[in-house]
């Protein structure tokens, strides 16, 4: 099912990240990922999974965004800014990780096709 939800996801994605909140949620989701990863029980599940969605993946993705992000920043910028777009980040990211941990159908469909934009 992940790797379906996720290639429907590739296959439906128009966009990339292009704001600093953008990039800063798909590191965070990112993030989540890695950590559902690394508390999988299931070695298969996690063996099973494409390329895409491997834990080293998913911390090389977690640190790509979240570096674009900072460098989206100019030196002028409100560090303000970056922090509350941050938090809001986290959040975000938060609540996606607490629908997927549902096991919803629809929950794992969003986190893969999140996770796909990204």
């Amino acid at each position: 099912m992940h790797n379906a939800a996720y290639d429907r996801g590739l296959a439906e994605s128009y966009t990339s990240p292009e704001t600093i909140g953008e990039m800063l949620q798909c590191s965070a989701l990112w993030q989540r990922w890695s950590d559902i990863l690394g508390s999988s029980q299931d070695s298969a599940f996690v063996a099973n999974l494409r390329e895409e969605l491997s834990a080293a993946r998913a911390g090389i993705r977690h640190r790509y965004w979240q570096r674009q992000a900072r460098r989206d920043m100019r030196e002028d910028s409100d560090l303000s800014y970056f922090d509350k777009m941050h938090a809001r980040a986290e959040s975000w990211a938060d609540s996606q990780a607490a629908g997927y941990a549902t096991g919803a159908d629809s929950k794992i469909s969003s986190m893969m096709s999140w996770l796909a934009t990204c």
